[in-house]
C-alpha cells in the first residue's frame, strides 16, 4: 500500500512538461494513516476467525523441553505433532551500535518521516523502502558492502537498477561496510570503511533470518542451521518425525509468502494422513522497485546447456509511454528443446510479466509455444514474443 502511493508520484513526476503541470507531494502521516485501516484490524479478524474454527490461540514465550512438549511461560503442552512458524528476524550484524538500527516493521509505523535515511544492507527491503522515503522527500543513502547488490537477482539488472536509484538522487554506496554505530545528538553516525556518514536514522536492510535459536530445538532433536529448521520435502524434520516446519522457520525454499503458504498446505495436508511434497519450481521474486526487479528459475549464468537471449527494452513503446528509460530483460533457454528455464525482468509491469514465465518454466513450456501466444496490445505482456 504504502509503496503504490510512491510509485503514482514518481510516475507522475515522469510527466512533469510532457502533459502533467502542478506539484503533487506524498503526504507521509495520511499515508501511513490510511495504511493502518487495513492493517491495524489483522490481528482482531484472526483472533476471531481462529476463536471460531475451536482454537486455542496462546501468547508467550514458546520453547522446547523434549521431542512432543512446548513450554509456554513455563506451562507445559504435550503434543503428537508439533509445527515450527516462527518467520524471521532482522539478521545480527555483529557491529557496535547495532541497536541503533530501526527495523523495517518499525520503519513502516513512523509518524514522521526523518529528513535523512541510511539504510544499511543492500537488499530488497532496503530498495523497496528507499524508494518510498526518496518519493516523501527525504535524503536517502543504501550503503552496501558487497560490489553487486540484491543477492539472487540478475548482477546487470540490478547495477541498472542502481544506475536508475541514482538519477534519482539515491545515493547508492557499493563497496561500502559498516563498522560501527552510534548517537550523536538527534543523529545517528556510522562508521564505515570510507568515512563516517551521519543521518536522522539509520535503517536495517541486511537481510532477515530464521527465528528458530530461542526455541530450545536441541531439547527436541531437531536439527537446524542458519537457514532454519533441516525438513524433508514433506516439511518434516529430518531429525524427528513429530516435527513439522514451514514458512521463514524452514530450510526450505525462498523466504516468500507464497512459498510458505504453500509449504503450510503441505504440512497441513501430512500431518491429517495426506502424502503432499513441496515443489517450488516455478516460484517468482520481485523486488518492488521504481521499477521492479523480478526474477523466475535459473540464473542467466547456470551452465553451457542454456542459451542466454538478452534484450534492452529501454526504448520501447511499453517503457516510454511511462516515463521509465532503464529496462532490459533476459530469458534462459535449454538449448536442445528450446524449454524456457529462467527470465529476469526490469522494467514497469514485470512484477505482473513474470508470473507468465512462471507458468512457462513450471509447465516446461517452449519459447515457441509462449510466442504463439496472442498478447493484448499495448500492454507489458505483448512485449513477452519479441524477448524470445
Amino acid at each position: 500500500m504504502l509503496l503504490d502511493a510512491a510509485h503514482a508520484l514518481m510516475h507522475t513526476r515522469s510527466f512533469d512538461g510532457d502533459g502533467l503541470t502542478g506539484e503533487c507531494r506524498l503526504d507521509w502521516h495520511a499515508l501511513i494513516k490510511r495504511k493502518r485501516t487495513f492493517t491495524d484490524p489483522r490481528p482482531i479478524a484472526s483472533k476471531r476467525w481462529l476463536a471460531s474454527s475451536n482454537v486455542t490461540l496462546l501468547h508467550g514465550h514458546a520453547e522446547m523441553t523434549d521431542d512432543e512438549t512446548v513450554s509456554v511461560d513455563g506451562e507445559p503442552i504435550r503434543a503428537g505433532t508439533v509445527v515450527i512458524a516462527t518467520g524471521a528476524r532482522p539478521a545480527p550484524l555483529h557491529i557496535p551500535g547495532e541497536d541503533l538500527l530501526v527495523t523495517s516493521d518499525r520503519f513502516m509505523e513512523l509518524d514522521h518521516l526523518p529528513d535523512s535515511i541510511v539504510f544499511v544492507g543492500g537488499g530488497y527491503i532496503s530498495f523497496e523502502l528507499a524508494t518510498l522515503a526518496a518519493a516523501a522527500g527525504s535524503k536517502v543513502t543504501i550503503l552496501h558492502r558487497g560490489a553487486d547488490v540484491l543477492k539472487g537477482f540478475d548482477p546487470e539488472l540490478a547495477a541498472m537498477l542502481v544506475a536508475r536509484y541514482r538519477g534519482l538522487g539515491i545515493d547508492v554506496m557499493t563497496g561500502t561496510e559498516v563498522l560501527s554505530l552510534s548517537a550523536s545528538g538527534r543523529a545517528v553516525v556510522l562508521d564505515t570503511d570510507q568515512g563516517p556518514i551521519s543521518a536522522t536514522i539509520a535503517v536495517h536492510g541486511a537481510g532477515r533470518a530464521p527465528d528458530v535459536h530461542r526455541l530450545n530445538l536441541a531439547a527436541a532433536k531437531v536439527e537446524f542451521d542458519e537457514r532454519g529448521v533441516l525438513v524433508d520435502e514433506r516439511m518434516r524434520s529430518i531429525s524427528n518425525p513429530r516435527i513439522f516446519a514451514a514458512g521463514d522457520a524452514a530450510a526450505a525454499g525462498s523466504a516468500l509468502t507464497p512459498i510458505a503458504i504453500r509449504q503450510g498446505q503441505v504440512a497441513a495436508a501430512n500431518i491429517l494422513g495426506g502424502d503432499q511434497v513441496f515443489d517450488d519450481r516455478g516460484t517468482p521474486s520481485v523486488v518492488f522497485a521504481d521499477p521492479a526487479l523480478a526474477r523466475v528459475g535459473a540464473m542467466a549464468d547456470d551452465g553451457p546447456e542454456a542459451d542466454v537471449i538478452r534484450t534492452d527494452m529501454s526504448s520501447w513503446f511499453t517503457q516510454q509511454r511511462l516515463g521509465y528509460q532503464h529496462a532490459a530483460a533476459k530469458v534462459v533457454v535449454e538449448k536442445s528443446s528450446g524449454r524456457i528455464l529462467g527470465a529476469h525482468l526490469l522494467g514497469p509491469k514485470a512484477d505482473e510479466v513474470i508470473n507468465v514465465f512462471a507458468v512457462a518454466v513450471r509447465h516446461r513450456l517452449t519459447t515457441e509455444q509462449l510466442s504463439d501466444t496472442v498478447w493484448a496490445y499495448p500492454t507489458a505482456g505483448s512485449d513477452i514474443a519479441y524477448m524470445l
